[in-house]
């Protein structure tokens, strides 16, 4: 008969996966390889996580979240315009008109602050703090219950925080707002759920119905911003109507999506 997991071990195996992703994206961003700002943004993003979601397990982390924020800020100054570099690039298909050279342009010169941050003690520090609480970690005696005692209530939490969250989003006064906060949310649950697969189809189906929250109001977001990066910088560029549609398309899937719950 198997061993019943402690909670510690089935949420430290994911705490260790993002900490070694962490570790291994710092050179790949500094040479600008694609994809390894937005590797490196997630991981930080799931630690984060992580260490807010399940403070209980760990006595006096040396990670600090703080720290993760600020890491995540200085990568995200990059991937939001790759992103939309990404997104107008598809569009305009052969075209570059002068202001996606521009946006190209900015992209570029943000990576020089980033690689620099990547170079400082403070980010060495934070990989050090990673790496050491993956491999030597301190554990509360909290973190040596079965993880169906620890770790369930917790995912709980979380599915009822993004239920919350999505309920909010028809009266809001803001609803590009509100989405996006529900896709924030949707964001945490899945890496709660997903750090906690141990439990079994109960928190695979949390972290599957939050990837799918995530995933459609995800859409709806990056469209609101490449909608006011062009009304702000291109707003006679043909592309700005096929924003427009696309925004109205992704509102009515998500809107189904919800509708379905």
């Amino acid at each position: 008969m198997n061993e019943t997991p402690s909670a510690a071990s089935a949420v430290h195996a994911y705490f260790t996966l993002q900490a070694e992703t962490l570790r291994e994206s710092r050179e790949p961003v500094v040479r600008r390889e694609p994809d390894a700002v937005h590797r490196m943004r997630v991981a930080t993003r799931r630690l984060r996580s992580l260490l807010q979601t399940y403070p209980g397990l760990y006595a006096e982390p040396p990670l600090r979240r703080r720290r993760l924020r600020w890491l995540a800020t200085e990568l995200g100054h990059v991937r939001d315009l790759e992103v939309l570099r990404i997104r107008f690039a598809k569009r305009l298909g052969d075209e570059r008109p002068d202001w996606f050279a521009a946006l190209a342009e900015q992209e570029r010169l943000a990576y020089e602050p980033l690689i620099e941050a990547c170079s400082r003690e403070r980010t060495t520090n934070l990989l050090a703090a990673a790496g050491l609480m993956a491999e030597a970690p301190m554990f509360t005696e909290a973190a040596s219950r079965p993880a169906a005692d620890v770790l369930a209530p917790i995912v709980e939490a979380a599915r009822l925080d993004l239920e919350e969250s999505l309920a909010a989003i028809a009266s809001s006064p803001d609803p590009d707002g509100a989405r996006h906060a529900a896709r924030n949310t949707a964001k945490r649950t899945r890496y709660t759920a997903e750090a906690a697969l141990v439990l079994g189809e109960a928190a695979a189906a949390v972290a599957a119905d939050a990837k799918r929250i995530q995933n459609v109001l995800g859409r709806c977001q990056d469209d609101v911003v490449a909608i006011r990066y062009l009304e702000t910088h291109a707003p006679d560029s043909p592309v700005l109507e096929r924003e427009h549609r696309a925004h109205a398309k992704h509102l009515a899937k998500a809107e189904a999506v919800l509708a379905e719950r």
